[in-house]
């Protein structure tokens, strides 16, 4: 019976233990997809479908004024106007009474917050200037009623690492030691952080609000994230596991964007997994680690010089043609890429058409490509790299088996909403979810 009992109360321990940290589908969305046109504007009432498989919604993206650094919206006609009854703040928050347990966060910074992003590093460096912000938070959470807030925090990009010549080499070791790096005071902005986050914590605790932190691409982690010291006031840390090579980063070479475990010579850290194992050996908890996973690809355009294979990496020239809906060079939605795969009920034009390859070592990623045509000039050749159904299941598998907190669902917008891939509505969502 004393058996009994015991495996009983082990049972009911591990019920709770799960219970607590269940998988978690974090879900981003960038408000000002609203503005697009056609079928790339997407409302709230069109993120619902989503929200059937999230967790968390975390609506971008919020800035910091750089005069008293408080928080503000990027778009206050957006987010703010209440004369013509859109408050898009408002209707997100409101979505909460239509899917009960759904957390609400708002997100600032990511990259989007475009105007004099060095206020993130001046605002860490006064004490009054954070104690403004902190207020700003309080006021503005309660406001507009988020749960919290998801600090995807701007701090300077380090730069794509190149092969050097022995001359280049030498120049570069005297550049270091005479200080050039990008952040000289990232020792002080590294415990000023902790101090914000910190203080933050303390004023939202009695509010019992959220404050989860986005890792953001390209920032030297170990420069600005004392982990063992903030992990204690993060509910949840998202790595934006992302856009490890970009048209933008690399021009001149197209490779996996978002690899799960793909090791680059020079740069070692552009994969999911090593970004995991560095927060896990710094001391974050694993059930807050949430690993990112991208809605969307990047095309690079192809040249007579690149391999005919198409097995990255290659020779390429820059970022490819602009999506029809989404209208960013270099940048392309899964909804955008998807018509384009050859398969026997695709019935385009063969010279508009991609060629997939997948991945069966469930370890690098889908890419698709179409090779140049000399008759027609080197600009018609593409190679993208995406993110699909499939290869999203393979990294919430990953998180599932490491026992981490969940993913983050980079973003909404640029998954497939209206289903016109093949009828379901946000694939690359619900293939995380289930997979978890």
């Amino acid at each position: 019976m004393a058996n009994l009992c015991l495996i009983t109360v082990i049972c009911l321990l591990g019920t709770i233990i799960n219970s607590a940290y269940s998988a978690r589908v974090v879900c981003y969305w960038d408000g000002r997809s609203f503005w697009r046109e056609g079928v790339a504007k997407i409302t709230v009432e069109e993120i619902k479908p989503a929200l059937t498989y999230c967790t968390h919604l975390i609506y971008g993206f919020a800035a910091i004024d750089d005069d008293d650094y408080n928080l503000e919206p990027i778009d206050k006609k957006l987010d703010l106007d209440k004369d013509k009854g859109h408050s898009q703040y408002k209707q997100v928050t409101a979505l909460k009474r239509a899917f009960p347990g759904l957390t609400v966060l708002l997100s600032v910074g990511g990259y989007a917050d475009t105007d004099d992003p060095e206020k993130y590093l001046t605002l860490l460096e006064s004490k009054d200037h954070q104690t403004k912000f902190i207020n700003s938070v309080k006021t503005y959470l309660t406001k507009h009623e988020f749960d919290g807030i998801d600090l995807a925090w701007q701090f300077p990009q380090v730069k794509e690492k190149k092969e050097r010549s022995t001359i280049g080499s030498i120049w570069h070791k005297i550049k270091k030691t005479f200080g050039s790096e990008v952040d000289e005071k990232a020792a002080e902005h590294k415990d000023q952080f902790i101090t914000l986050l910190r203080d933050l914590k303390a004023v939202l605790r009695t509010d019992g609000r959220f404050i989860s932190l986005g890792v953001l691409p390209h920032v030297n982690s170990s420069l600005y994230y004392d982990v063992k010291a903030i992990t204690p006031y993060l509910d949840m840390i998202n790595l934006w596991t992302v856009d490890f090579r970009t048209p933008k980063r690399t021009p001149q070479q197209a490779d996996y964007s978002a690899p799960l475990y793909y090791i680059y010579d020079r740069n070692p850290q552009q994969n999911v997994d090593a970004n995991v194992r560095w927060w896990i050996d710094q001391g974050a908890d694993a059930h807050k680690v949430i690993v990112g996973i991208p809605t969307y690809g990047h095309k690079w355009k192809m040249t007579l010089d690149s391999a005919i294979s198409g097995v990255p990496p290659i020779t390429a020239d820059g970022p490819g043609p602009a999506g029809p809906h989404t209208k960013s060079e270099g940048l392309v939605a899964y909804y955008e890429t998807c018509p384009l795969i050859v398969s026997p009920t695709n019935v385009k034009a063969a010279s508009d058409m991609l060629r997939r390859v997948t991945d069966p070592s469930k370890r690098l990623g889908t890419y698709a490509y179409r090779l140049p045509d000399k008759k027609k000039g080197e600009e018609e050749g593409v190679w993208v790299s995406f993110e699909e159904p499939e290869t999203a299941a393979y990294k919430a598998q990953y998180a599932k088996s490491k026992g981490l907190g969940g993913v983050a669902v980079i973003e909404l917008s640029l998954d497939d909403p209206r289903g016109m891939c093949d009828g379901t509505k946000y694939p690359i969502v619900k293939s995380a979810k289930v997979n978890l």
